[in-house]
């Protein structure tokens, strides 16, 4: 799975300082290995605020990013009998990263799938099935 990966300050001040330079933006992403689009929107920010650093957002990062909620989801999909602690174990192998089964939980709600939790009963015989019927 891929993780997103964001510019350190140094690397974003270096694209700022190519592009004064009379680099293009497209040069640049090309030096720094990113999208052109990345390049622009630093480049907008330093125009209208003079600085390139991140701003600060509200609230706990994320443990695991949209790709990694569609995995879960289409794993749970998959096998309708699989419960959360073997979706933890799934995506531990997949990403390498440990996650809580609260957040796998999460995710699964949000996703619409529910009760994954094992059900221990008693499989019925021919017999009790037939009465059943």
């Amino acid at each position: 799975m891929s993780q997103r990966r964001r510019l350190p300050n140094s690397l974003r001040w270096r694209a700022v300082g190519w592009m004064e330079m009379g680099f293009s933006q497209a040069d640049a992403a090309r030096r720094l290995n990113v999208s052109r689009s990345v390049v622009q929107r630093l480049w907008d920010q330093y125009q209208s605020e003079d600085s390139v650093s991140r701003r600060p957002v509200p609230g706990r990062p994320r443990a695991t990013t949209p790709a990694e909620d569609r995995f879960l989801a289409l794993s749970a999909r998959r096998r309708r009998t699989t419960t959360v602690p073997q979706l933890v174990a799934d995506h531990f192998q997949a990403s390498g990263r440990r996650i809580f089964a609260t957040t796998v939980r999460n995710r699964l709600h949000n996703a619409g799938l529910y009760a994954r939790r094992p059900v221990v009963c008693v499989p019925l015989n021919g017999r009790q099935r037939r009465n059943r019927l």
